[in-house]
């Protein structure tokens, strides 16, 4: 399984207005959009990681995605509309453990090009996707199918699969990624794909 649609609408519109008026926050964190790497035409806001302050400190990245708790950045307080969402999804799928966060924009014509994620916080979390600003023609593709969401939707996503991102619209798309660790059987219905 590539990626399953939970039975569970979120609310956007209130994130999308916050992140027009708080559009200096894409961006913040370059380390994901590395000349050459898959995510270098994107911009991203990271809501909640590892905290990068040690890092930056010491300049040595290199423990920076193995095993940690994830704090919140300051974008979390600037933008208290993600918290509802979160936690919607949280106690959808009886999560137990909060990691990382972020929110996503790709401008138009942009591509987030094909990989597969590895390391401690990729394999330890499942990763939800959440479309915040999203138009026919921006998709998000594995080689076993394709989300073309509606906004407000929620799909469980498995980020070790090949997977890419086409936006192939006029618009700017923007998503939310929520990694959260949960136990047992999840209380939604899934239509897997």
């Amino acid at each position: 399984m590539s990626f399953s649609k939970l039975n569970l609408k979120v609310n956007p519109l209130p994130l999308q207005y916050a992140l027009k008026q708080n559009a200096y926050l894409f961006g913040q964190y370059k380390h994901r959009a590395a000349e050459g790497g898959p995510h270098m035409e994107m911009e991203d806001i990271w809501v909640r990681f590892n905290d990068i302050k040690p890092y930056e400190e010491s300049g040595d990245f290199s423990g920076f995605v193995e095993e940690h708790d994830s704090v919140w950045y300051p974008a979390y307080y600037m933008l208290p509309e993600v918290k509802d969402i979160i936690f919607k999804i949280m106690r959808a799928v009886n999560g137990e453990r909060l990691g990382g966060i972020l929110i996503t924009k790709l401008p138009p014509g942009g591509k987030i090009h094909p990989h597969t994620d590895a390391g401690w916080h990729a394999e330890y979390y499942d990763k939800f996707y959440i479309p915040v600003e999203n138009y026919p023609g921006a998709t998000f593709e594995f080689e076993t199918g394709v989300i073309d969401p509606e906004l407000g939707e929620v799909y469980q996503f498995d980020n070790s699969q090949l997977h890419w991102v086409n936006n192939e619209t006029n618009h700017d798309r923007i998503a939310m990624v929520v990694c959260i660790r949960h136990e047992g059987q999840p209380r939604y219905k899934e239509t897997q794909q």
